[in-house]
């Protein structure tokens, strides 16, 4: 007899885009409700804000833990911060962002009317800035992040051109090229064994090694790619969330 109403197993279709495949999937396990991480309940909110699964995908592809200190370069409303507070009570976190239009006093009501840990900073000014670097790793004692989470500002989300030749001014090279700085004068910002998990707007088809840092550039900044995985935004437009870890 089948139990419809409370089954030993649970399963799921996953939609997508038209076109494409559907997934037969078994639920295993249910983590937070991310509904109340949606932008439309929050105080904060940007143009382009990353919605809860994203950041929640983010933080666990992270692997974000209890006691670990956690940097968004790029916060802006603090969506992956919130997510990090939620998975781990007791991490500490640091956004950096350089708008002067985000209204700091409404990322706290949001941690705050969430019951979360608010954040140890958040600092306006640039993230490529080393003063503005030397402030996020001041407010967690002067050491290194456990991990650097981020959704950095593409543009018009994104952009939609060629990606046949790499953007050396994009958001990510900029940053990685910073992390290498750091690196060299004995301040690096992503501890060893740490993890760089970011989301990087593509043209669908094209190959995502295109617009990514070459091995040499991320050799210099002690990182290595160890994960890449498509995300569909639409027909002519996808985003990867990349990861890298820090292996020196």
């Amino acid at each position: 007899r089948v139990q419809l109403k409370d089954p030993d197993c649970k399963l799921v279709i996953i939609e997508g885009l038209n076109g494409r495949q559907k997934i037969l999937a078994r639920v295993i396990a249910k983590g937070s409700k991310t509904s109340v991480f949606a932008p439309s309940t929050r105080i904060c909110v940007t143009n382009t804000p990353l919605c809860p699964v994203a950041s929640f995908s983010m933080c666990n592809i992270a692997q974000i833990r209890n006691g670990q200190q956690v940097l968004d370069p790029y916060a802006g409303s603090c969506a992956t911060l919130l997510a990090a507070a939620k998975l781990a009570p007791s991490c500490t976190t640091v956004g950096i962002e350089i708008s002067e239009k985000i209204n700091v006093e409404d990322i706290w009501k949001d941690f705050t009317t969430r019951s979360l840990k608010l954040p140890a900073s958040i600092i306006n000014g640039d993230c490529t800035d080393v003063t503005v670097r030397d402030k996020a790793r001041a407010a967690v004692g002067g050491s290194a992040f456990d991990v650097i989470i981020t959704d950095p500002p593409y543009g018009v989300r994104e952009w939609t051109g060629s990606s046949s030749e790499k953007d050396d001014d994009a958001p990510l090279f900029q940053f990685v090229a910073a992390m290498t700085d750091d690196r060299n004068r004995g301040t690096p910002l992503l501890k060893k064994g740490g993890r760089l998990v970011t989301f990087v707007p593509h043209t669908p088809g094209e190959n995502v090694m295109n617009v990514l840092p070459s091995t040499e550039v991320l050799n210099r900044a002690g990182l290595e790619l160890i994960d890449a995985r498509e995300q569909p935004l639409n027909d002519g437009l996808c985003r990867w969330l990349v990861t890298f870890e820090c292996k020196s």
